[in-house]
């Protein structure tokens, strides 16, 4: 097979994704048909059939592709700090946390604006998504995202020397909350009888997170300074 049918199978590929992914969003899993798939594509249905077995399949990969596209807010965001760590010679400056939090709530939240139709599926048909018993979306959250965040915060503690900060525990309070409320005002429409301004949300779960990990931006460093010197 040369380049060009390759690429232009690639391509193919990614049209049935993408009309899949409007599919299902719009009017759910069950009620889409391939032919509506196709017709939407602009395909035969028996195209689809050379690229994906069956339905599931086709819902299976829209899940998968959504952690590796590289034109993600958070995808650029953990790629962006992971090849800052494999290059920094100096600690990280602990006064500096807070504003790494803040950037990765808000790509959080940016992420999940970008893939609302994404989203809405996960919500509504989260109990298709599991592969041999194993849930696919939690798996691949897993994989792909919250451990590359878990180790950004141990990387953090490196500097900030908290023994009450456990990254593989905290890294859900952190994220948790803001999956909860992006999904409760914008996929469930919460923000119609109960808006909340995502700055101000995104202000109070820093503050309260903060304090829970017992960190103190005015003392940190002389904190880690005594620890030094103590031991």
């Amino acid at each position: 097979m040369s380049a060009d049918s390759c690429e232009k199978g690639q391509q193919r590929k990614r049209e049935i994704l993408s009309a899949a992914l409007s599919c299902f969003a719009e009017e759910g899993y069950h009620a889409t048909t391939n032919r509506k798939i196709a017709c939407r594509a602009g395909i035969t249905e028996g195209l689809i059939y050379h690229y994906f077995p069956n339905k599931k399949a086709l819902l299976s990969e829209i899940i998968a592709s959504n952690f590796q596209k590289n034109c993600s807010p958070l995808y650029r965001f953990l790629s962006g700090w992971e090849a800052d760590r494999s290059k920094r010679k100096t600690p990280l400056d602990p006064e500096t946390f807070p504003d790494f939090l803040h950037d990765l709530g808000r790509t959080l939240l940016d992420s999940m604006d970008q893939n609302k139709d994404f989203h809405r599926i996960i919500v509504s048909e989260f109990r298709l998504l599991e592969e041999e018993g194993e849930p696919l979306y939690p798996k691949l959250l897993m994989e792909l995202s919250i451990q590359r965040i878990v180790s950004l915060f141990e990387w953090w503690n490196g500097s900030l020397l908290l023994e009450t900060f456990s990254p593989t525990r905290d890294v859900w309070f952190f994220t948790g909350p803001i999956f909860a409320f992006f999904h409760f005002q914008e996929i469930l429409s919460g923000k119609k009888v109960f808006p909340i301004d995502r700055t101000d949300f995104l202000e109070g779960l820093i503050t309260h997170f903060l304090k829970g990990i017992g960190y103190q931006k005015t003392t940190s460093r002389t904190s880690v300074s005594q620890k030094r010197t103590n031991s």
